[in-house]
């Protein structure tokens, strides 16, 4: 491995290592959950999403068109996000302020787990196609895709989880 290699390398992890943990901090504390705004972050990610796939890509002038197999990619990968996005919204502690009546939330040890494994996916995916992507005639584009979908429906269902909940939490209140 060269220099510039080993610097692609670790210039990243020691970039997100910093991060992982200001993030990790926060979400294992307690924060106020506002639920007319939960819907934001899902949208703009979806908006994103949105722009990303139906944008035409660089060097091309026309929208790409997915094959069936590459539609069945896309469904895997919202599905495996869409279920990670569930019980990332399950492990999230939602209770009622006994003081004024808010919603808390607070990010468990399995939510930090949980984006933990998706920054290492993420690494690892990245690592494995710029090694193997030629060799195994893997589409970069599709993958990039399938990873994008994965994360919108990630949050998107995270979002729902929690609003679901937070309802049922509130309801007697």
């Amino acid at each position: 491995m060269t220099q510039q290699q080993l610097i692609q390398t670790l210039l990243p992890i020691l970039i997100l290592l910093p991060v992982l943990y200001l993030r990790m901090r926060r979400m294992a504390g307690t924060r106020p959950l506002k639920l007319n705004r939960l819907w934001i972050q899902p949208a703009m990610i979806l908006a994103v999403v949105a722009l990303v796939l139906l944008a035409p890509q660089p060097g091309h002038h026309a929208v790409r068109h997915f094959a069936s197999l590459d539609w069945a990619w896309l469904a895997a990968a919202a599905a495996m996000g869409a279920v990670g996005g569930w019980y990332w919204g399950r492990t999230m502690a939602i209770e009622v302020h006994p003081e004024d009546g808010t919603l808390m939330v607070t990010g468990g040890q399995a939510a930090i787990l949980v984006l933990v494994m998706l920054v290492l996916l993420r690494l690892g995916l990245r690592t494995g196609v710029a090694v193997e992507g030629k060799a195994l005639n893997l589409d970069v584009l599709l993958i990039s895709d399938a990873t994008i979908i994965f994360t919108a429906a990630l949050f998107t269902v995270r979002a729902i989880e929690m609003y679901i909940r937070a309802k049922r939490i509130m309801a007697p209140a």
